[in-house]
């Protein structure tokens, strides 16, 4: 997540916000515990203990600094205390209550809270929402580590170090009081290593201070030492996989403590080679410890062994219905209604006439063509390969599902300008759909053709188009030794220096955040109207503020995947840029702000990056590496679509309509 240096606005409603807390933390439950859980969780109370006080000596610390009794310089260290004691506690505190975790440590961005959805189902209804500003540690950092330490700056500091002080002061008293399970304990383990290669090594956390991979040498220190405890009464293979993973994990904290540069740090190696593999020791382990047990379905699937496993996240957690069902025969009907242009007004249009499955199912045009050929639709198609891997569709992010963005396509004006009733009555009329719907739906008795199922059903085969095959999943999954020297060194620019992965997350290369992947995000960017970058005025596209009209989210759109961008120009909401180096270009000189126009609220850092020419070509080479195609061809399009009764016109409609 990029940066925000803006002060806060409003000192009451930061004082507000240290009352937000729930100190109800619903993961902990009455189970049975272990000898290896009781002793870590104790251990977890002494280590909160001790993050409770340094966030007091903290606050003293700034309070002194307001009063020119202390150094800056003291101040900074007293904070630096408070980050590594945070760090030794975070894969547990974040398990445990991820809520209370944003206010710790969460990004420095204002937060929306939406108090009314009801604008999602009820036309021309209007959010109702309020925004908080920022608050945390990583605000704290850029408020301290600024290059001018204004009063201001110390003031809001005091507020924020207080709040922070209260919040762990709260958590703390309640943790005596809670048990901890074996299953628990694993699952915040695991969780751990994929924050640490996803966030930790990004810079993710760590907006001003720097000491980035020191920090993730202390959060992986806990992770070993509860390994090792495992490994001590373990037998047999599970002996053999906490031995494994706590070798791997000594060894990335050695690494990490030898290797401290930011910019030169190796990530490539150190996630193929140590960390990934600790996590796939972890997760067999997992499997020894807890064979029989039972989770409910969830992004993260804890039977993967690999960050870049096919099946790492779970599509069917994504999905609004059928989640867990995905029938052949749905799969087939919502791949037919796909490229039948019948869901159109004019029977010449379907969802692949923008989402073509020859071009990675975008269409390749700045702005895709509107209904009858009358001009363009407002913004670019993206491609719907690995679409499915988000909470937030459609540049603005107004559809939460998949699902839900079906009908927003059919009925609008100038994509497929259709009417339910009416392509309900054309499905009708032919029995082999009627058939289809019948097969894909039983549940559903005689009224299986309806505009749920329809919905239902493109949803469906969309949510299959994955294609997570590259040459650089193949290299990662170590089923191939072969990989592009470039491109290596284009993936630590940009997990590294670049600082690309800090919106675009690994695996997916989109903007759902991990380690959990519950929530994708938009960012602000300050896209151009016109590929000039010498003379750049910005788009006058406002994007979510559209929909949710919050100050904050002026400009934001929402972060699409990096996978297959190489063969889905052009690119940004607009398609201003029609090449990947336009695009790398645009992001080295700091976007729209660091281009000088004026975006206050933009996300990305406005600074230059100041890449050279071969760096910035390597950042090409593995987004290239990145194509995955092969899938495409499994998914084709079908080769004839259902007949209608008595409509010889219709029954000549062409597979994907005629744009």
């Amino acid at each position: 997540m990029p940066r925000i240096t803006k002060p806060l606005r409003s000192l009451l409603l930061i004082i507000s916000t240290t009352l937000f807390l729930s100190v109800l933390l619903t993961s902990f439950t009455s189970e049975p515990q272990n000898q290896e859980v009781i002793i870590i969780k104790q251990t977890f109370e002494q280590d909160i203990a001790a993050l409770q006080q340094q966030a007091k000596n903290f606050t003293k610390k700034i309070n002194l600094l307001k009063e020119n009794k202390s150094s800056l310089a003291e101040s900074r260290q007293a904070f630096y205390k408070v980050k590594i004691a945070y760090k030794q506690v975070e894969y547990l505190l974040e398990y445990l209550d991820p809520e209370l975790a944003k206010s710790l440590n969460g990004a420095p961005l204002p937060k929306v809270l939406i108090e009314e959805a009801n604008y999602l189902t009820v036309p021309f209804a209007k959010p109702s929402f309020r925004t908080f500003p920022p608050q945390g540690l990583q605000v704290l950092e850029e408020l301290l580590f600024a290059e001018d330490v204004s009063p201001e700056n110390t003031k809001e500091a005091i507020v924020l170090a207080y709040a922070l002080e209260s919040k762990l002061g709260l958590f703390q008293n309640s943790l005596p009081n809670q048990s901890l399970t074996t299953k628990q304990l694993l699952e915040s383990l695991r969780e751990e290593l994929v924050r640490v290669m996803t966030l930790g090594i990004t810079g993710f956390d760590a907006p001003a201070a720097g000491h980035e991979l020191t920090n993730c040498a202390v959060a992986l220190q806990p992770i070993l030492t509860a390994v090792k405890l495992f490994n001590k009464d373990a037998s047999g293979a599970g002996a053999n996989y906490s031995q494994l993973a706590a070798q791997k994990l000594e060894a990335a904290i050695r690494y990490l403590n030898k290797h401290p540069d930011f910019d030169t740090f190796d990530r490539l190696y150190f996630i193929r080679e140590i960390l990934d593999p600790a996590y796939g020791a972890l997760t067999n382990l997992q499997e020894q410890v807890l064979p029989e047990s039972v989770s409910t379905l969830k992004p993260v699937n804890n039977k993967a062994i690999s960050l870049f496993s096919p099946n790492f996240l779970e599509a069917g957690y994504y999905a609004k219905q059928d989640r867990q069902d995905q029938k052949p025969e749905l799969i087939q009907l919502g791949k037919t209604l796909f490229f039948d242009p019948l869901l159109s007004d004019n029977n010449k249009r379907s969802c692949a006439s923008c989402h073509a499955p020859n071009k990675a199912f975008a269409d390749g045009l700045t702005r895709s063509l509107a209904f009858d050929f009358k001009g363009t639709v407002k913004r670019n198609s993206p491609t719907l390969l690995n679409a499915v891997f988000s909470t937030a569709y459609f540049w603005d992010s107004r559809a939460q599902y998949l699902q839900d963005q079906v009908p927003d396509v059919v009925v609008k004006n100038d994509e497929l300008h259709g009417n339910y009733e009416e392509v309900v009555r054309k499905l009708q009329r032919s029995p082999a759909y009627k058939k289809m719907f019948k097969n894909a739906f039983p549940e559903e008795s005689g009224k299986s053709l309806n505009t749920n199922t329809i919905n239902r059903a493109v949803a469906a085969y969309v949510q299959n188009l994955v294609a997570l095959n590259s040459p650089f999943d193949q290299y990662m999954r170590r089923e191939t030794t072969q990989f592009d020297e470039a491109a290596k060194r284009g993936f630590n620019l940009f997990m590294g220096k670049a600082a690309c992965g800090t919106c675009h997350f690994a695996p997916i290369f989109n903007g759902t955040v991990p380690p959990r992947f519950l929530e994708s995000e938009s960012e602000i960017l300050g896209v151009p109207a016109m590929a000039d970058l010498n003379n750049p005025t910005l788009d006058n596209d406002i994007g979510k503020a559209g929909v949710i009209p919050a100050e904050v989210f002026e400009y934001s759109f929402k972060t699409p995947t990096i996978r297959n961008a190489a063969v889905t120009a052009p690119y940004m909401h607009n398609g201003v840029f029609t090449t990947l180096p336009e695009v790398v270009e645009f992001y080295d000189r700091g976007g729209g702000a660091g281009l000088g126009m004026a975006v206050p609220h933009q996300t990305l850092p406005s600074n230059a990056l100041n890449l050279s020419e071969t760096e910035k070509q390597d950042l090409v080479a593995f987004m290239h590496s990145l194509t995955d195609t092969t899938s495409t061809q499994i998914i084709a399009a079908p080769k004839n679509l259902p007949r209608l009764m008595l409509h010889r016109k219709l029954n000549k409609r062409p597979v994907g309509g005629v744009y």
